[in-house]
């Protein structure tokens, strides 16, 4: 899971617009004049290209995901897991880190990493950078392991040789 974001209340203002054209559009909203005017008044004249290519990703995310994707209804306070995962893409594309980048797109299409998807997010997440909408990148730190762990008796290992 991404992060322990639930609430939209907790998320950046660029995450929350993100998160609002992102509903907004795959419910079948479509691009309405107030998620288009949002766009273009805190991103000017790159508004409307960054809206235009969440449209694109969201289109061909319906077209090309293998998987059922989970998303609020708009108007939802809350925050789906797969919401996460889409806010946690943009946020690697902005801070150009395309091993993550392409690792969250393969888990959300359920299919290797393929175009238009970062460009579109790219795109997406340098217009929100350009106009101060950070999306932060959440903490993916593993847990710590102690060998103690490892030698728990009740912990079985499969395939591991006796010695």
């Amino acid at each position: 899971m991404p992060c322990e974001t639930t609430h939209l209340r907790d998320l950046s203002q660029g995450e929350h617009m993100l998160v609002w054209g992102f509903r907004a559009i795959a419910f079948g909203v479509g691009v309405c004049p107030l998620v288009r005017r949002q766009y273009e008044q805190a991103c000017g004249v790159t508004g409307s290209e960054a809206l235009n290519a969440l449209e694109v990703f969201i289109r061909e995310l319906a077209r090309r995901g293998r998987r059922k994707v989970t998303l609020c209804v708009p108007g939802s306070c809350r925050l789906s897991h797969d919401e996460q995962l889409i806010v946690a893409i943009f946020a690697a594309a902005q801070i150009e880190d395309y091993p993550r980048l392409e690792a969250h797109l393969a888990w959300l299409l359920a299919d290797a990493c393929q175009p238009p998807f970062p460009a579109a997010a790219c795109l997406v997440a340098q217009a929100f950078n350009l106009n101060g909408l950070i999306l932060r990148v959440p903490d993916m730190t593993p847990p710590a392991v102690t060998m103690e762990a490892y030698e728990a008796t009740d912990v079985v290992v499969p395939f591991r040789r006796a010695i």
